[in-house]
């Protein structure tokens, strides 16, 4: 069916497809050779982006081969100890300045993004490390391209896009250490300004080079675990069905299905990420599906998680996954009324298809059943009727969030009908 473009929101600043801005299309600073990481595996879709147990290691050499001798550190204070990060930066520390944001909590507002905005600016750093979950990237990456603003708040750049207009003026490496935000691999950062989600999306604000140890995620709390797998599943599912997508990004989501489908199935089995394999094949997974979203932006399970992440503080894996849960039935029975996909609803129908193959593959059930495994697993209800939302007062935000890009960006043009299946 015909569909019209949507209104951008404050809280949804995005588009389909990756926006150029004056000069800010192009990478600041060129990534070391890759001749530093030659037994590392390169990813797919990122020209400076390296997998493999130790590749957080090789971070001293990055940050001597960008040229780099003033380093800004943006992390969480639990994470970074945590994952073993601080104790690999210790090693080589001496040899730079080094300053450390350490404010990232879960969710970042605006108020995180000033402190660190604020930070870098008199502390004038070349090189800026982002270091943890989604969280911390997401800082570092808005800190990064915003500290060169001529703008004085933050806010005003996330609410009027048009303002940015100078080139990020430091070098931006990430490294992740949880395996599910794939922010690692992505043009874009999520900001909370009052409990309502903005989106930084600029080519500038892709890394120059990218770092995944799956070994930094050991020490990860299996509810976390799950969180950050269950946000990558979402996030490979959505880009294959989207209506942004393409070959190549459909290429690259199947791909993260077929890494993290098996590595969730092990661990739902075990109750366990600590097998080698399964970190490896989730960091993977996740890296893959973060490059496929960056290609075509997610869809409906996204757009609808945000109000039950601010307003309930659940875990984004978590509320992305409950929308996904009927969502997947929601689309396996899609007719072309309600369709919008260019390649039609039989298109769309086999894509739901492909990814519960997939699932019966790995985990010998549908997708539906391994998410509610996990979910049972970390503590957190199976599905959204055990919330008991009452349609007095959610009604309302989460059909709003029907009219966000991401919601425009989904195959099946959903309705007020649909939130009011699952409210009370």
């Amino acid at each position: 069916m015909g569909v019209s473009s949507p209104a951008l929101h404050d809280h949804d600043r995005l588009q389909p497809r990756p926006r150029a801005c004056g000069r800010l299309t192009e990478q600041v600073v060129g990534a070391p050779s890759p001749s530093l990481y030659a037994d590392l595996q390169p990813l797919a879709g990122h020209s400076a982006a390296y997998l493999g147990e130790g590749a957080a290691g090789r971070l001293g050499g990055a940050v001597e081969a960008l040229g780099g001798r003033r380093v800004l550190l943006v992390h969480g204070r639990t994470s970074y100890l945590r994952s073993g990060a601080a104790t690999l930066v210790d090693r080589w520390a001496r040899r730079y300045r080094i300053s450390h944001f350490d404010g990232v909590r879960p969710n970042p507002d605006i108020g995180q993004v000033r402190e660190g905005v604020a930070m870098a600016r008199r502390f004038r750093p070349d090189v800026v490390v982002g270091i943890g979950g989604g969280s911390s990237l997401d800082v570092a990456k808005a800190v990064a391209v915003l500290s060169a603003q001529p703008v004085a708040d933050p806010l005003d750049c996330l609410r009027q896009p048009e303002l940015i207009t100078e080139p990020r003026r430091t070098a931006l490496v990430l490294l992740p250490t949880t395996a599910g935000s794939g922010s690692e691999m992505t043009r874009f950062a999520t900001v909370y300004v009052d409990g309502r989600k903005h989106s930084l999306d600029l080519p500038a604000v892709r890394a120059d080079l990218v770092l995944v140890d799956p070994a930094l995620t050991s020490s990860l709390p299996r509810p976390e675990s799950i969180a950050g797998g269950l946000d990558a599943l979402a996030q490979a599912i959505e880009s294959h069905w989207s209506v942004s997508a393409d070959e190549a990004s459909r290429t690259l989501a199947v791909e993260a299905l077929e890494r993290l489908l098996p590595a969730l199935a092990r661990a739902a089995d075990t109750g366990s990420f600590a097998d080698p394999k399964v970190r490896a094949d989730m960091a993977h997974g996740a890296a893959l599906a973060g490059t496929a979203i960056d290609l075509t932006r997610t869809t409906s399970a996204h757009a609808l998680s945000y109000e039950l992440t601010a307003r309930l503080g659940l875990a984004h894996g978590t509320a992305v996954a409950l929308h996904l849960d009927w969502l997947l039935g929601r689309h396996a029975a899609l007719d072309e009324s309600e369709c919008r996909h260019p390649d039609g609803a039989a298109a769309v129908r086999r894509r739901v298809e492909v990814a519960q193959n997939l699932s019966c593959e790995s985990t010998g059930g549908s997708v539906e059943q391994l998410v509610r495994r996990l979910l049972g697993a970390a503590g957190q209800p199976v599905a959204l009727h055990e919330l008991s939302l009452p349609a007095d007062t959610w009604k309302q935000p989460l059909t709003a969030a029907l009219s966000s890009t991401r919601a425009w960006n989904n195959p099946c043009v959903l309705t007020e009908e649909d939130i009011l299946r699952f409210l009370v």
